[in-house]
């Protein structure tokens, strides 16, 4: 598939980072679990007085080959964390780097065709004590042909553990990866049902200096799934406008039903949730 968008936010920083590292340097992490396409392996810091584990999932696809994001596109396998029970710790949550944008034509597909941390936040159900995080990692890996990979990884973490510097900057750096909120320079201003009501509209205040016609725009509806290829077109005062459809073709599903807006431009990424209307 041909790349379209080839945004890496903080990958300047992710790289000296990791080149700076060896294997001793690591906090708590599994080993390397590999298949056909690429491999993984999850880090965790030690739980801070409040139970709370920070840490990330890094994905290291073969060359020619991709994994995905939270919302695969047309097709694939979006990662999935399962813990095993009895490890004193659940999972909280885990967040997506802003992904690639792989389209042919026909396709379009979200994902990561280099190395990628994904955050991950665990929460000790009893703070102050060490905690096994046994967890079984779903992802799939795709070249010409697609691969599902499941992965069983372990990392022990205890309070006191000491956390050396450059962990915390990994883990920190993992973090600067991720979209921004709204800001007063880079927004969706309006989001609004299409005069047929076949679709959405959406209209994004962009940084200055942005070029409209280099942005790209992937739309998600209520149901998870993604819109059709936005179309955009540039507005005044430094936008554009992304339109899009349901590929179900229901647009009544997408009146004042929540809508995730991911934009990438100018170098920045900015994710948000907005109500049609």
């Amino acid at each position: 598939m041909r790349l379209t968008n080839r945004f890496i936010p903080a990958l300047a920083l992710f790289a000296l980072l990791l080149a700076a590292q060896s294997p001793s340097a690591w906090a708590a992490s599994s080993d390397w679990i590999g298949t056909k396409g690429g491999k993984l392996r999850l880090v965790a810091l030690p739980p801070d007085p409040g139970g709370t584990i920070r840490g990330f999932i890094e994905i290291a696809p073969e060359d020619g080959w991709h994994t995905y994001w939270k919302v695969p596109g047309s097709g694939g396998i979006p990662p999935q964390v399962t813990l095993k029970d009895g490890g004193n710790a659940r999972l909280e949550r885990l967040d997506f780097p802003a992904p690639r944008i792989f389209d042919d034509g026909k396709l379009r597909d979200f994902g990561y065709d280099s190395r990628v941390m994904l955050p991950v936040t665990f929460k000790q159900d009893k703070p102050g004590a060490p905690s096994s995080i046994d967890a079984s990692i779903f992802i799939g890996l795709c070249a010409d042909i697609c691969i599902p990979f499941q992965a069983e990884v372990s990392v022990h973490v205890s309070p006191d553990d000491r956390t050396r510097p450059t962990e915390l900057s990994l883990v920190n750096a993992a973090n600067a990866m991720l979209p921004e909120a709204p800001s007063a320079d880079f927004a969706v201003e309006d989001a609004r049902r299409t005069a047929d009501g076949a679709g959405v509209a959406v209209t994004v205040r962009l940084p200055a200096g942005a070029d409209a016609s280099a942005a790209s725009v992937i739309l998600i509806g209520p149901d998870g799934q993604p819109l059709s290829r936005p179309k955009l077109t540039a507005t005044d005062n430094n936008g554009l406008t992304a339109e899009a459809t349901p590929l179900n073709g229901q647009g009544d599903a997408l009146s004042n039903k929540p809508l995730d807006v991911l934009v990438l431009a100018a170098g920045r990424a900015m994710e948000t949730t907005v109500i049609a209307h």
